[in-house]
């Protein structure tokens, strides 16, 4: 027990070895854990981007019922050319993005880069960062890779690792935060 100077008792805890607290959800991982197994918050120190994007708490790592009864009802056709990205509120794609490369986040400042900004669509309330993941194009396949974003990405309910890409289907579910979105795209065989 530790007094401080006020003579206020308080407990110092240390934090065992074996696992470690998330500093976002507050529940105990694996010493080893790269992301919090609970929230996906990186346990990498917060970076200067990460400053300006609201922490969440744990959330449903899918569409919810209801999400999934609209996104049946839209009009989800592939574009001849690029990504189409939708959200659920939305019954056209929000962006057909033709780039072989682009960021989906939230458009805070001027850039070069191509960025498809969820702003309008109340991404900044659903801890979405500035620079959440990028989608890249390479050959015949899609591949997204998480961009050390405050509060995880899932691809159809598989959590990413921040910095590792991962292969990217046509009419996959994607959520960043707590934001839902999907993307569809003329998936080539890989035999053509």
């Amino acid at each position: 027990m530790i007094h401080n100077k006020f003579g206020v008792e308080n407990w110092s805890v240390m934090e065992p070895k074996d696992h470690k607290f998330c500093p976002s959800c507050h529940l105990i991982n694996k010493a080893d854990a790269v992301i919090c197994e609970h929230c996906g918050r990186p346990f990498e120190s917060d970076s200067e981007e990460h400053l300006s994007t609201i922490k969440m708490g744990k959330a449903t790592k899918f569409f919810p019922e209801s999400l999934v009864e609209k996104i049946g009802k839209m009009n989800r056709e592939a574009p001849p050319e690029g990504v189409a990205i939708y959200v659920p509120d939305q019954t056209d794609p929000i962006e057909i993005c033709l780039e072989d490369k682009f960021i989906i986040g939230r458009l805070t400042e001027k850039t070069e880069e191509k960025v498809v900004d969820l702003t309008p669509f109340n991404a900044y309330d659903l801890g979405v960062s500035r620079r959440h993941i990028v989608i890249r194009h390479t050959g015949k396949l899609y591949n997204v890779t998480d961009l050390n974003s405050a509060n995880g990405t899932w691809v159809n309910e598989q959590i990413l690792l921040p910095q590792h890409p991962y292969p990217l289907n046509s009419g996959s579910q994607i959520r960043l935060g707590r934001m839902w979105i999907f993307v569809v795209f003329h998936q080539q065989n890989l035999e053509e």
